[in-house]
């Protein structure tokens, strides 16, 4: 019933007949109920229209970014796209490039670093769950594990791990370090787990390379100083083979130009302590590094060649990793046979003279590689001799050729 019929007959209701006056009230009561319940309808399909959409919108939105962050090339170049934007618009308004340097040093791992246990953003963005595992399965790490140095040098390096850490949890200037002496006796190794033991990060590179960078390296160098003085949890900078790249001025390899610019820059981001990083260098000729550095350097220790009882304890840590733990777990193709593997370590350590960690190292992982080789993967006590025997004389051959090219490496001794 229409509203004029309503109308109409409240109008035409004192002319009609009770009863007919109780229809047409029914008639209007009937007509009122059918329009609530239209009403109700409508609102329940606008509802379910509206969270229909809504499903919509968002399925298709998550299919868009699934596709987008799966694509390698879109992530970084959208990252990129807005940071430089960014930095663009900053730098419009205040005639700087600063922000835009400090956007980029967030974002991309410096060239002159080969190795690093820092996440840059586009590795959060492009790997999260595995940056996310990563982060989950750090922990403090002693700074001698894995490591076998002279009881004296353990002593020293323990100091100075629980000055970093105490330096680290003060905010304060962090101790520029060098580590110099015969390479393979766990320069590197110490250097890392010092900053995993004071919950730093770690950067390393190599003094060779920054030296043959040319006219690109004072820019890399700046690239590098920019990076590390953005760390939110403190840098280890290493440099390996540091002689390589700042030696003294009167060397020959100082007279290039550009590495000289390179070596200027370097000394004029490190010629004040930094709260941001640590600088730690390794060397073999410590007498032949560029004076200034002496001068940036806080504290020095000499890594001694490992002595009998070294020896001994690197011998038996490596053929434990690389040949008894996996025959005795069975997960690998390798078995060992029965002999006195104690007395056995002793002898092997007696025969490694004058050989640094690494190369012990390496003679363990030859052993195994003699297991793998064999029919049926048992190494006995014969093969172990016979293939220690060989590694040594390989080894006392290489160091009579390294003898006739000119000196040898000089173990710069305090005492010397």
């Amino acid at each position: 019933m229409s509203k004029d019929a309503v109308n109409l007959v409240k109008m035409q209701e004192p002319t009609l007949q009770p009863e007919q006056q109780s229809k047409l009230k029914q008639l209007v009561n009937e007509e009122n109920v059918r329009k609530q319940e239209e009403s109700v309808q409508k609102k329940h399909q606008t509802g379910r229209t509206f969270l229909a959409s809504i499903r919509t919108s968002v399925t298709v939105f998550g299919e868009r970014f699934r596709a987008f962050v799966t694509e390698r090339d879109a992530v970084t170049a959208t990252v990129v796209g807005l940071t430089l934007l960014a930095g663009g618009v900053y730098s419009a308004k205040n005639g700087t490039a600063a922000v835009a340097r400090f956007i980029e040093a967030g974002l991309f791992k410096p060239s002159l670093v080969s190795e690093k246990s820092r996440i840059t953003v586009l590795e959060a963005l492009q790997h999260p769950f595995q940056v996310e595992a990563r982060r989950l399965l750090s922990r403090p790490q002693d700074v001698l594990e894995g490591v076998v140095l002279h009881p004296s040098l353990e002593a020293q390096v323990r100091n100075m791990a629980i000055a970093t850490r105490n330096t680290k949890k003060n905010h304060g200037l962090y101790r520029n370090v060098l580590l110099y002496g015969p390479p393979g006796t766990g320069k590197t190794l110490v250097a890392k787990n010092l900053a995993l033991y004071s919950g730093m990060d770690y950067a390393i590179m190599t003094g060779g390379d920054l030296a043959l960078m040319g006219r690109e390296g004072v820019t890399a160098m700046h690239k590098l100083f920019d990076w590390a003085n953005t760390s939110r949890r403190g840098l280890l900078l290493f440099m390996d083979d540091a002689d390589a790249f700042l030696p003294k001025p009167a060397t020959e390899e100082m007279s290039n130009y550009y590495l000289r610019v390179a070596q200027k820059a370097f000394l004029n981001h490190t010629k004040e302590r930094s709260n941001k990083f640590m600088l730690v260098l390794a060397s073999r000729y410590p007498k032949q590094l560029h004076r200034d550095i002496h001068d940036r350097i806080d504290v020095m220790f000499y890594f001694y060649p490992p002595g009998p009882e070294e020896r001994e304890r690197l011998v038996r840590m490596y053929l434990d990793k690389y040949v008894l733990m996996p025959a005795t777990e069975g997960k690998q193709r390798l078995k060992l046979a029965q002999f006195d593997y104690g007395r056995k370590c002793e002898e092997i350590a007696e025969l490694t003279e004058r050989m640094s960690g690494r190369e012990i190292a390496q003679l363990a992982q030859s052993c195994q590689d003699t297991a793998y080789a064999s029919e049926d993967g048992v190494l006995t006590e014969a093969m172990l001799d016979a293939h220690v025997e060989d590694f040594v004389q390989q080894h006392q051959q290489t160091m009579r050729w390294l003898k006739r090219e000119g000196p040898g490496p000089v173990d710069e001794h305090p005492s010397s």
